[in-house]
Protein backbone atom coordinates (compact mmCIF):
# COMPACT_ATOMS: atom_id res chain seq x y z
CA UNK A 1 0.00 0.00 0.00
CA UNK A 2 2.96 2.63 0.65
CA UNK A 3 4.09 1.94 -2.81
CA UNK A 4 1.10 2.52 -4.20
CA UNK A 5 0.35 5.67 -2.23
CA UNK A 6 3.79 6.73 -3.44
CA UNK A 7 3.02 6.10 -6.76
CA UNK A 8 -0.24 7.86 -6.93
CA UNK A 9 1.76 10.81 -5.01
CA UNK A 10 3.99 11.22 -7.94
CA UNK A 11 0.93 10.72 -10.92
CA UNK A 12 -0.38 13.99 -8.89
CA UNK A 13 2.65 15.90 -9.07
CA UNK A 14 2.96 15.20 -12.80
CA UNK A 15 -0.89 15.83 -13.46
CA UNK A 16 -0.70 19.40 -11.55
CA UNK A 17 2.42 20.31 -13.90
CA UNK A 18 0.40 19.53 -17.01
CA UNK A 19 -0.95 23.05 -19.05
CA UNK A 20 -4.05 22.93 -21.46
CA UNK A 21 -3.90 24.59 -24.56
CA UNK A 22 -6.16 27.84 -24.74
CA UNK A 23 -8.96 28.00 -27.32
CA UNK A 24 -8.48 29.82 -29.61
CA UNK A 25 -11.11 32.66 -30.17
CA UNK A 26 -11.61 35.77 -32.53
CA UNK A 27 -9.76 38.62 -31.19
CA UNK A 28 -7.89 37.42 -27.98
CA UNK A 29 -6.96 40.89 -26.10
CA UNK A 30 -3.06 42.22 -25.93
CA UNK A 31 -3.07 40.75 -22.11
CA UNK A 32 -3.96 37.36 -22.61
CA UNK A 33 -1.94 36.90 -26.47
CA UNK A 34 -0.05 33.79 -26.72
CA UNK A 35 1.57 33.45 -30.06
CA UNK A 36 -0.43 32.30 -33.15
CA UNK A 37 -3.80 33.31 -31.38
CA UNK A 38 -5.99 36.00 -33.46
CA UNK A 39 -5.71 39.30 -32.85
CA UNK A 40 -7.88 42.18 -34.24
CA UNK A 41 -5.96 45.31 -34.60
CA UNK A 42 -3.23 45.28 -37.69
CA UNK A 43 0.53 46.25 -35.24
CA UNK A 44 -1.07 46.38 -32.12
CA UNK A 45 1.84 45.08 -29.21
CA UNK A 46 1.18 42.67 -26.71
CA UNK A 47 3.78 43.83 -23.80
CA UNK A 48 6.26 40.47 -22.65
CA UNK A 49 3.56 38.42 -24.18
CA UNK A 50 6.53 36.12 -26.00
CA UNK A 51 7.86 32.74 -24.32
CA UNK A 52 10.83 34.63 -23.77
CA UNK A 53 9.31 37.93 -22.35
CA UNK A 54 9.24 39.67 -25.45
CA UNK A 55 6.61 41.64 -27.37
CA UNK A 56 3.99 39.97 -29.80
CA UNK A 57 2.66 42.05 -32.24
CA UNK A 58 -0.24 41.34 -34.25
CA UNK A 59 0.12 40.64 -37.88
CA UNK A 60 -0.75 38.98 -40.87
CA UNK A 61 0.76 35.58 -41.07
CA UNK A 62 2.89 35.35 -44.07
CA UNK A 63 3.51 31.64 -43.94
CA UNK A 64 3.06 28.32 -42.00
CA UNK A 65 -0.71 26.98 -41.71
CA UNK A 66 -2.25 30.69 -40.58
CA UNK A 67 -0.95 32.36 -43.58
CA UNK A 68 -3.20 35.16 -44.43
CA UNK A 69 -4.99 35.79 -40.61
CA UNK A 70 -4.31 38.00 -38.20
CA UNK A 71 -2.53 36.26 -34.73
CA UNK A 72 -0.46 37.38 -32.52
CA UNK A 73 3.49 36.63 -33.38
CA UNK A 74 6.79 37.66 -32.67
CA UNK A 75 7.85 40.57 -34.74
CA UNK A 76 10.25 39.29 -36.72
CA UNK A 77 9.61 34.96 -37.90
CA UNK A 78 12.29 33.03 -35.54
CA UNK A 79 13.70 31.04 -38.11
CA UNK A 80 16.53 28.74 -37.19
CA UNK A 81 18.67 28.04 -40.26
CA UNK A 82 19.61 24.34 -39.48
CA UNK A 83 18.66 21.46 -36.45
CA UNK A 84 19.95 18.51 -35.76
CA UNK A 85 18.24 16.00 -33.58
CA UNK A 86 20.27 14.48 -31.06
CA UNK A 87 17.76 10.62 -31.02
CA UNK A 88 19.03 9.30 -27.82
CA UNK A 89 17.48 5.70 -28.84
CA UNK A 90 16.97 3.75 -31.73
CA UNK A 91 15.07 4.35 -34.93
CA UNK A 92 11.62 3.79 -35.01
CA UNK A 93 10.50 4.28 -31.20
CA UNK A 94 9.15 6.97 -29.25
CA UNK A 95 11.73 9.81 -29.35
CA UNK A 96 12.54 9.53 -32.91
CA UNK A 97 8.38 9.67 -33.42
CA UNK A 98 7.92 13.13 -31.82
CA UNK A 99 11.93 14.32 -33.00
CA UNK A 100 10.71 14.05 -36.37
CA UNK A 101 7.39 15.13 -35.87
CA UNK A 102 8.89 18.56 -33.99
CA UNK A 103 11.68 18.64 -37.09
CA UNK A 104 8.78 18.25 -39.51
CA UNK A 105 6.26 20.42 -38.05
CA UNK A 106 8.90 23.35 -37.58
CA UNK A 107 9.65 22.72 -41.41
CA UNK A 108 6.23 23.47 -42.58
CA UNK A 109 5.63 26.28 -40.63
CA UNK A 110 8.60 28.16 -41.99
CA UNK A 111 10.47 28.25 -38.81
CA UNK A 112 13.74 26.10 -40.28
CA UNK A 113 15.37 27.19 -43.30
CA UNK A 114 16.59 23.60 -44.05
CA UNK A 115 15.52 19.92 -43.65
CA UNK A 116 15.86 18.82 -40.17
CA UNK A 117 18.57 15.67 -39.76
CA UNK A 118 18.62 13.52 -36.88
CA UNK A 119 21.73 11.43 -35.19
CA UNK A 120 20.58 8.34 -33.18
CA UNK A 121 22.94 7.27 -30.39
CA UNK A 122 20.92 4.09 -28.43
CA UNK A 123 22.36 2.52 -25.57
CA UNK A 124 21.36 2.07 -22.14
CA UNK A 125 19.04 4.10 -20.35
CA UNK A 126 19.29 6.57 -23.71
CA UNK A 127 22.21 7.78 -20.96
CA UNK A 128 25.00 7.75 -24.21
CA UNK A 129 23.04 9.89 -25.88
CA UNK A 130 22.87 12.49 -23.54
CA UNK A 131 26.85 12.07 -22.67
CA UNK A 132 27.41 12.16 -26.29
CA UNK A 133 25.24 15.11 -27.06
CA UNK A 134 27.26 16.87 -23.24
CA UNK A 135 30.38 15.95 -24.52
CA UNK A 136 30.21 17.12 -28.19
CA UNK A 137 27.86 19.54 -28.47
CA UNK A 138 28.27 22.47 -26.01
CA UNK A 139 28.08 26.45 -27.04
CA UNK A 140 26.91 24.62 -30.40
CA UNK A 141 24.14 26.35 -32.59
CA UNK A 142 21.89 24.09 -34.47
CA UNK A 143 21.63 21.14 -32.22
CA UNK A 144 18.83 19.85 -29.67
CA UNK A 145 17.69 17.03 -28.44
CA UNK A 146 15.00 14.85 -27.47
CA UNK A 147 14.77 13.93 -23.45
CA UNK A 148 11.71 12.31 -21.20
CA UNK A 149 10.95 10.42 -18.59
CA UNK A 150 13.00 7.26 -20.24
CA UNK A 151 16.35 9.38 -19.87
CA UNK A 152 15.69 10.08 -16.53
CA UNK A 153 14.85 6.49 -15.51
CA UNK A 154 17.59 5.74 -17.23
CA UNK A 155 20.20 8.31 -14.98
CA UNK A 156 18.99 6.58 -12.41
CA UNK A 157 19.09 2.79 -13.10
CA UNK A 158 23.42 3.36 -15.02
CA UNK A 159 23.70 5.59 -12.47
CA UNK A 160 25.34 8.27 -14.41
CA UNK A 161 27.07 11.39 -13.63
CA UNK A 162 26.21 13.01 -16.51
CA UNK A 163 22.32 14.77 -15.70
CA UNK A 164 19.65 16.39 -18.44
CA UNK A 165 19.63 19.02 -15.84
CA UNK A 166 23.27 19.61 -17.43
CA UNK A 167 21.55 20.82 -20.49
CA UNK A 168 19.84 23.87 -21.44
CA UNK A 169 16.08 23.37 -21.35
CA UNK A 170 13.69 24.62 -23.88
CA UNK A 171 9.98 23.17 -23.90
CA UNK A 172 7.80 20.18 -23.08
CA UNK A 173 5.28 19.15 -25.41
CA UNK A 174 3.66 16.67 -25.49
CA UNK A 175 2.33 13.66 -22.75
CA UNK A 176 1.13 10.33 -23.47
CA UNK A 177 0.06 7.37 -22.34
CA UNK A 178 1.13 3.70 -22.10
CA UNK A 179 -0.34 0.49 -23.54
CA UNK A 180 0.05 -3.15 -23.24
CA UNK A 181 -0.48 -5.00 -26.00
CA UNK A 182 -0.34 -8.45 -27.29
CA UNK A 183 0.00 -10.46 -30.65
CA UNK A 184 -3.17 -11.02 -32.18
CA UNK A 185 -2.90 -15.06 -32.21
CA UNK A 186 -2.20 -14.13 -28.37
CA UNK A 187 -4.20 -16.67 -25.53
CA UNK A 188 -4.82 -13.00 -23.24
CA UNK A 189 -7.50 -11.50 -24.37
CA UNK A 190 -8.46 -8.87 -21.59
CA UNK A 191 -6.11 -7.27 -18.86
CA UNK A 192 -7.94 -9.16 -16.45
CA UNK A 193 -6.92 -12.71 -18.16
CA UNK A 194 -2.59 -11.38 -18.37
CA UNK A 195 -3.38 -10.39 -14.65
CA UNK A 196 -4.54 -13.37 -13.81
CA UNK A 197 -0.89 -14.45 -14.92
CA UNK A 198 1.24 -12.32 -13.42
CA UNK A 199 -0.56 -12.53 -10.00
CA UNK A 200 -0.16 -16.05 -10.36
CA UNK A 201 3.05 -17.20 -12.27
CA UNK A 202 4.62 -13.30 -11.98
CA UNK A 203 8.26 -14.24 -13.22
CA UNK A 204 7.05 -16.80 -16.04
CA UNK A 205 5.29 -13.65 -17.81
CA UNK A 206 7.78 -11.96 -20.39
CA UNK A 207 7.66 -8.69 -20.86
CA UNK A 208 9.10 -6.53 -24.03
CA UNK A 209 9.57 -2.75 -23.00
CA UNK A 210 11.75 0.35 -23.65
CA UNK A 211 14.93 1.19 -22.42
CA UNK A 212 15.15 -0.17 -18.38
CA UNK A 213 14.29 2.83 -16.26
CA UNK A 214 11.79 4.37 -18.66
CA UNK A 215 8.13 5.05 -17.97
CA UNK A 216 7.57 1.43 -19.41
CA UNK A 217 9.15 -0.08 -17.42
CA UNK A 218 7.70 2.25 -14.27
CA UNK A 219 4.11 1.60 -15.31
CA UNK A 220 4.76 -2.43 -15.52
CA UNK A 221 6.56 -2.18 -12.09
CA UNK A 222 3.29 0.18 -10.78
CA UNK A 223 0.73 -2.33 -12.52
CA UNK A 224 2.84 -5.49 -10.67
CA UNK A 225 2.98 -3.74 -7.34
CA UNK A 226 -0.95 -2.89 -7.69
CA UNK A 227 -2.41 -6.27 -7.90
CA UNK A 228 -0.02 -7.98 -5.41
CA UNK A 229 3.02 -9.66 -7.63
CA UNK A 230 6.07 -7.30 -6.40
CA UNK A 231 7.85 -4.97 -8.38
CA UNK A 232 11.08 -6.79 -7.92
CA UNK A 233 8.59 -10.48 -9.73
CA UNK A 234 8.95 -8.64 -13.29
CA UNK A 235 10.57 -10.64 -15.87
CA UNK A 236 11.37 -7.09 -18.05
CA UNK A 237 13.73 -7.03 -21.23
CA UNK A 238 14.74 -3.53 -22.25
CA UNK A 239 14.84 -2.26 -25.73
CA UNK A 240 16.34 0.57 -27.01
CA UNK A 241 13.31 2.16 -28.90
CA UNK A 242 9.73 0.93 -29.72
CA UNK A 243 10.54 -0.34 -33.20
CA UNK A 244 12.57 -3.05 -31.34
CA UNK A 245 9.80 -3.62 -28.64
CA UNK A 246 7.21 -4.49 -31.80
CA UNK A 247 9.95 -6.27 -33.34
CA UNK A 248 10.65 -8.42 -30.68
CA UNK A 249 7.06 -9.39 -29.51
CA UNK A 250 5.74 -10.02 -33.21
CA UNK A 251 8.67 -12.04 -34.01
CA UNK A 252 9.70 -14.20 -30.93
CA UNK A 253 6.56 -16.01 -28.88
CA UNK A 254 8.48 -15.80 -25.52
CA UNK A 255 7.59 -12.34 -24.70
CA UNK A 256 3.95 -12.25 -23.56
CA UNK A 257 2.92 -8.84 -23.92
CA UNK A 258 4.69 -5.14 -24.85
CA UNK A 259 4.50 -2.18 -23.68
CA UNK A 260 4.91 1.74 -25.01
CA UNK A 261 3.04 4.45 -25.70
CA UNK A 262 0.40 4.07 -28.51
CA UNK A 263 2.27 5.56 -31.38
CA UNK A 264 5.01 2.82 -30.83
CA UNK A 265 2.29 0.19 -31.73
CA UNK A 266 -0.73 1.90 -33.32
CA UNK A 267 0.39 0.71 -37.26
CA UNK A 268 0.32 -2.93 -35.84
CA UNK A 269 -2.74 -2.77 -34.31
CA UNK A 270 -4.66 -0.75 -36.90
CA UNK A 271 -3.37 -4.03 -39.57
CA UNK A 272 -4.11 -6.33 -37.33
CA UNK A 273 -1.31 -7.83 -36.26
CA UNK A 274 -1.65 -6.83 -32.08
CA UNK A 275 -4.40 -5.95 -29.77
CA UNK A 276 -4.61 -3.83 -27.27
CA UNK A 277 -5.04 -5.10 -23.65
CA UNK A 278 -5.41 -1.51 -21.60
CA UNK A 279 -3.88 1.81 -21.55
CA UNK A 280 -2.49 4.00 -18.35
CA UNK A 281 -5.35 7.07 -18.82
CA UNK A 282 -8.02 8.22 -16.40
CA UNK A 283 -10.12 8.08 -18.90
CA UNK A 284 -10.66 6.15 -22.23
CA UNK A 285 -8.73 8.02 -25.35
CA UNK A 286 -10.53 8.92 -28.37
CA UNK A 287 -9.57 6.59 -31.40
CA UNK A 288 -7.98 3.71 -29.08
CA UNK A 289 -10.26 1.14 -28.32
CA UNK A 290 -8.39 0.35 -25.52
CA UNK A 291 -9.99 -0.08 -21.63
CA UNK A 292 -8.24 1.78 -19.22
CA UNK A 293 -6.49 -0.25 -16.57
CA UNK A 294 -8.40 1.34 -13.70
CA UNK A 295 -11.51 -0.34 -15.65
CA UNK A 296 -9.74 -3.51 -15.73
CA UNK A 297 -9.29 -3.50 -11.89
CA UNK A 298 -5.73 -2.41 -11.46
CA UNK A 299 -5.60 1.32 -10.05
CA UNK A 300 -2.58 2.76 -11.99
CA UNK A 301 -2.05 5.48 -14.32
CA UNK A 302 1.49 6.66 -15.55
CA UNK A 303 1.76 9.12 -17.99
CA UNK A 304 4.85 9.68 -20.37
CA UNK A 305 6.29 12.96 -21.99
CA UNK A 306 9.10 13.93 -24.13
CA UNK A 307 11.08 17.40 -24.45
CA UNK A 308 13.39 19.56 -26.09
CA UNK A 309 17.01 20.50 -24.68
CA UNK A 310 19.70 22.81 -25.87
CA UNK A 311 23.59 21.72 -25.77
CA UNK A 312 25.10 23.35 -22.10
CA UNK A 313 26.88 27.28 -22.73
CA UNK A 314 23.81 27.83 -25.52
CA UNK A 315 24.29 31.60 -26.50
CA UNK A 316 21.30 33.32 -24.93
CA UNK A 317 20.19 35.15 -28.47
CA UNK A 318 20.45 31.34 -29.74
CA UNK A 319 18.49 29.83 -26.88
CA UNK A 320 15.69 32.44 -27.33
CA UNK A 321 15.71 31.96 -31.11
CA UNK A 322 15.09 28.36 -30.44
CA UNK A 323 12.69 28.82 -28.11
CA UNK A 324 10.48 31.64 -29.71
CA UNK A 325 10.83 28.86 -32.70
CA UNK A 326 9.16 26.08 -30.64
CA UNK A 327 6.79 28.18 -29.19
CA UNK A 328 5.15 29.02 -32.89
CA UNK A 329 5.69 25.76 -33.55
CA UNK A 330 3.47 24.56 -30.43
CA UNK A 331 0.64 26.47 -31.65
CA UNK A 332 0.89 25.65 -35.71
CA UNK A 333 -1.72 24.12 -37.33
CA UNK A 334 0.72 21.51 -38.41
CA UNK A 335 1.91 20.21 -35.05
CA UNK A 336 -1.76 20.37 -33.87
CA UNK A 337 -1.98 18.00 -36.63
CA UNK A 338 0.83 15.30 -35.21
CA UNK A 339 -0.52 15.82 -31.30
CA UNK A 340 -3.84 14.66 -33.10
CA UNK A 341 -2.51 11.99 -35.44
CA UNK A 342 -0.17 10.46 -32.59
CA UNK A 343 -3.12 10.71 -29.72
CA UNK A 344 -0.53 12.94 -27.93
CA UNK A 345 -2.46 15.45 -24.84
CA UNK A 346 -0.34 18.56 -24.74
CA UNK A 347 1.38 19.41 -21.68
CA UNK A 348 3.61 22.47 -22.63
CA UNK A 349 6.16 23.98 -20.40
CA UNK A 350 8.91 26.39 -21.49
CA UNK A 351 11.99 28.44 -20.49
CA UNK A 352 12.82 28.61 -16.58
CA UNK A 353 9.72 26.66 -15.63
CA UNK A 354 10.92 23.46 -18.38
CA UNK A 355 14.50 24.18 -16.60
CA UNK A 356 13.14 23.64 -13.17
CA UNK A 357 10.78 20.94 -14.18
CA UNK A 358 13.90 18.61 -14.51
CA UNK A 359 15.69 18.99 -11.87
CA UNK A 360 12.60 18.41 -9.68
CA UNK A 361 11.66 15.44 -12.10
CA UNK A 362 14.94 14.17 -11.92
CA UNK A 363 14.68 13.62 -8.55
CA UNK A 364 11.31 12.72 -8.13
CA UNK A 365 12.14 10.08 -10.54
CA UNK A 366 14.94 8.75 -8.76
CA UNK A 367 12.99 8.53 -5.63
CA UNK A 368 10.21 6.61 -7.10
CA UNK A 369 12.27 4.02 -8.37
CA UNK A 370 14.21 3.49 -5.58
CA UNK A 371 11.08 3.01 -3.42
CA UNK A 372 9.75 0.46 -6.11
CA UNK A 373 13.21 -1.38 -5.59
CA UNK A 374 14.14 -0.90 -9.42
Amino acid sequence: MKKIAIAATALALVASSLSVAPAIAAGVPAAKATVSTPCTKVNEVAKGRGADGSDLKCLVAKVGGYAGSKVWSYPTTPVVSALEFTIPASAGGGFDSFGRAAGAALKAEGLLASEPTFNYVPGAGNNPGLIYFLNNYRAKAGKIMVTGFAQFGGVYTTKSKSKVADTEGVARLMAEYEVFVVKADSPYKTMQDLVADIKSKPKSVVIAGGTAGGVDTYTVASVYDAVGAGAKNMNYVGFSGGGKVSAALLSDAKYSFGVSGWGEFQSFVESGKMRVLGISSPKRIAGISAPTFTEAGVKVVTQNWRGLVLPPNTSAKGYALVLRALDTMRASKSWKQSMTDNKWQDNYIYGNQFKEFIKIEQNRISNLFAELGL
